[in-house]
């Protein structure tokens, strides 16, 4: 009688930095991440449902609650 959630990564998509950067400032790429939601319940007619959310992360954004493939992406185009 609990409903569940799983979360998936539907897709990532990088973007490359401005240019040119406004002067003083380095830009860097940026990652948006499109996550499914499933949200189930065996003993209710009315689900399960998914939900879709979307993220958008620039270098220096905390990623530690994120997919490791999200991590991974986001380590290889910030180093």
């Amino acid at each position: 009688m609990a409903i569940t959630l799983t979360r998936t990564v539907q897709r990532i998509e990088t973007y490359p930095a401005m240019t040119p950067a406004p002067e003083g400032e380095e830009t860097y790429p940026t990652l948006m991440v499109v996550y499914n939601d499933l949200f189930d319940d065996a003993d209710d007619d009315q689900l399960p449902v998914t939900a879709t959310k979307v993220l958008h992360f620039t270098k220096g954004d905390d990623m530690s609650g994120q997919d490791n493939l999200v991590k991974t992406i986001a380590t290889a185009i910030w180093l």
